[in-house]
């Protein structure tokens, strides 16, 4: 019975059939269609040299002799889905004198002549398609010939030389504090702690690394340790959704995979997965809300300087890493790599960090042209500093009102739940977010789901005031027994795994022709949705600090998952280059499956947690370093404190990038 079982369940989730395809269309007649992706060998025509020619190419294809053709009405069918591709725009990468062999001999006219490159290839494709009654036509084109289309400039030698320059720091810095160690401990601390030796002695890997894989002896945060095995956890499925979304960004072998992927509720994890991405604002706004309490608990009133200090902290914190990886994708980033994919996986990326990376580092770029984005995934650091700067705020409202805590906090809660509701309802969005073939063709930067409504600094402000609520709880209640009842454990288990199963697969229903669009609804869900998800997750860190969680906060706790956790930061910077990297150099389409992806994940996984150690080691951990030394001149301009209340303070400024000296 149990086997049968397991067959029925693995039908439901797996291999039960989409409606997109199979149900409008026979397969036969889906195969009938001219292929959607083709790509001509890439370095093969690169060898042509001077007649080297590969253009990547989107063909309208049209009716013939009016709409008679079976093809077409297939064609029609299947685009008239807005879950499958548009059949009728082929994209295709060929190399011109091998596809079109009437173009040979005028190919280094072609080259400068665009209009007439685009009038052949269009004939090229009316002639290949004729037998079909179709003809194409191609409305946008994007050449390369043999010759590179950006060479080294300034910008890119200076930034190599900044590179130099940091390595030779590391290299000074790990032979000056390693050799001090092989003196006695006095010898060692004079050398070490001189003005000159402190600053040389920041850069030591052996010592940097004894801070990453140390263990934390800070009373007042060692509860928290389960948010490292959080990030660690959460920063997989991250590089897993992003895996999945580039791998969708480049020409397929089997576009039906994406196209019946709505039909199959297991998918869910992915195609609605991307709201786990409110447990990073609830861990923030938990630590930012806990740690200011500790600072100003003895404190009469909080000053401006206090608030300013620890943004300005936090922005040093954070920068750095952030800067060199943007530099790398504004300069050097296209120049390792070539391929039929190159320029659209990367060439993009290049251009619009060469235009754009003002943005990033002002933290705006997920409100300003957005469509021309650089580093797409740093949206959240947008939104999240955007976010810790309100938080302040109210965090010294608070202070300041004690006895309308939580009147203050309840309205904050509230203004996040209306916000999203309002502007969903106002602009009549969808839903959810819709991850469809087009839209990940074209890495869902046109969708205003995706721009306007989870991207936002403002519309992800209810996940942050839960982590802060539950940060004040956690403050008053961290040496108390809250869970001293069996039914609390319970309805603690219930509410952490239910909640967030129940938010994630509530998109299935939505991707369903049967689904009937409701404004009032779209508001709810949007408004709701997410915020709960963050509830349920507030209430699992806050469990795990209880102790309760058995074999899950077992699994979070775990020594690994510490050191990883405190990497997650650069992790997170560094991914979506290295997954741009890997599949701009492919050679040929794609094929997805669940097997293709899960070990793409994974190889993307070990990769970025390699360079991300590096990048760790080399710069945030030596950039953190030189802030402590910092840190006591700029704090004794404001009062003196004690070293436990310094401790806290460097504490808040790191909310956001894992707490690597406190966890």
């Amino acid at each position: 019975m149990g086997r049968y079982t397991c067959i029925i369940i693995l039908w439901m989730f797996v291999l039960v059939p989409s409606e997109a395809v199979l149900n409008s269309v026979s397969e036969e007649d889906y195969n009938d269609m001219p292929l959607l992706f083709h790509v001509d060998d890439y370095d093969r025509c690169m060898a042509l040299k001077q007649k080297a020619l590969y253009c990547s190419i989107t063909v309208q294809l049209s009716p013939l002799h009016g709409n008679h053709s079976k093809v077409w009405k297939t064609i029609e069918k299947v685009f008239s889905n807005e879950r499958n591709y548009r059949h009728d725009r082929l994209r295709h990468m060929i190399c011109v004198p091998q596809f079109c062999r009437s173009t040979s001999k005028n190919i280094s006219i072609l080259k400068h002549d665009e209009p007439s490159l685009i009038r052949d290839i269009s004939q090229c494709y009316s002639d290949k398609y004729k037998h079909l009654d179709l003809k194409g036509s191609v409305t946008k084109i994007q050449c390369q010939t043999d010759q590179p289309r950006y060479s080294l400039d300034l910008l890119d030698v200076c930034v190599a030389v900044l590179y130099g320059m940091i390595l030779l720091l590391i290299i000074i810095g790990t032979v000056y504090e390693g050799t001090a160690r092989l003196k006695t401990k006095e010898e060692y601390e004079v050398l070490t702690t001189s003005p000159c030796g402190s600053i040389i002695s920041c850069f030591s890997i052996i010592k940097n690394w004894k801070r990453l894989s140390g263990k934390s002896t800070n009373v007042d945060v060692k509860p928290l340790k389960c948010m490292n095995g959080m990030r660690s956890c959460n920063i997989i499925a991250v590089i897993l959704s992003h895996t999945f979304i580039l791998s969708l960004a480049v020409p397929t072998v089997n576009p039906t995979f994406i196209e019946e992927a709505s039909g199959k509720p297991v998918y869910m994890f992915v195609m609605n997965g991307t709201v786990i991405i409110q447990s990073y604002f609830v861990m923030a706004g938990w630590l930012l809300s806990y740690h200011f309490f500790k600072i100003f608990e003895k404190e009469k009133k909080v000053k401006i300087s206090y608030i300013i200090l620890a943004f300005v902290h936090r922005y040093i914190r954070l920068t750095p890493c952030l800067a060199l990886v943007l530099a790398f994708n504004t300069t050097w980033l296209y120049h390792i790599g070539s391929g039929p994919f190159w320029d659209k996986i990367v060439g993009d990326e290049y251009r619009n960090c060469r235009n754009n990376w003002w943005l990033n580092l002002l933290y705006i770029n997920n409100y300003v042209d957005f469509q021309h984005t650089c580093m797409l995934h740093t949206w959240y650091l947008g939104a999240d500093t955007q976010l810790f700067a309100l938080a302040l705020l109210v965090m010294a409202l608070v202070w300041k009102f004690q006895k309308y805590l939580k009147a203050i906090f309840g309205t904050c809660l509230a203004i996040g739940i209306i916000i999203p509701a309002l502007h969903n309802y106002i602009y009549d969005y969808d839903i959810i977010v819709r991850y469809y073939p087009e839209p990940l063709y074209r890495l869902m930067l046109h969708v205003n789901e995706f721009r306007l409504m989870y991207i936002t600094g403002h519309n992800n402000i209810g996940a942050y005031v839960i982590g802060m609520i539950f940060g004040y709880i956690f403050y008053k209640y961290n040496n108390t027994n809250v869970f001293n009842r069996k039914i609390y454990v319970t309805l603690w288990w219930i509410f952490v795994f239910l909640v967030p199963l129940t938010v994630i697969f509530l998109a299935y229903p939505f991707y369903q022709e049967s689904y009937v669009p409701s404004r009032i609804g779209a508001a709810m869900y949007t408004a709701l949705g997410r915020n709960f998800f963050a509830l349920a997750m507030a209430a699992g860190i806050f469990g795990a600090t209880q102790k309760i969680g058995w074999f899950l906060r077992s699994c979070i706790i775990w020594t690994p998952f510490q050191i990883l956790g405190r990497i997650t930061y650069c992790v997170y910077l560094i991914h979506l280059t290295l997954i741009r990297i890997r599949i701009g150099q492919t050679r040929t389409p794609v094929h997805s499956s669940v097997y293709v992806l899960l070990t793409t994940t994974l190889t993307d996984i070990f990769i970025s947690f390699i360079i991300g150690l590096f990048l760790c080691l080399f710069v945030e951990l030596p950039t953190s370093a030189l802030q402590k030394l910092m840190l006591p001149e700029m704090k004794n301009k404001v009062k003196p404190i004690t070293q436990k209340q310094r401790n806290i303070s460097i504490a808040i400024v790191s909310n956001n990038d894992n707490l690597i000296s406190k966890i």
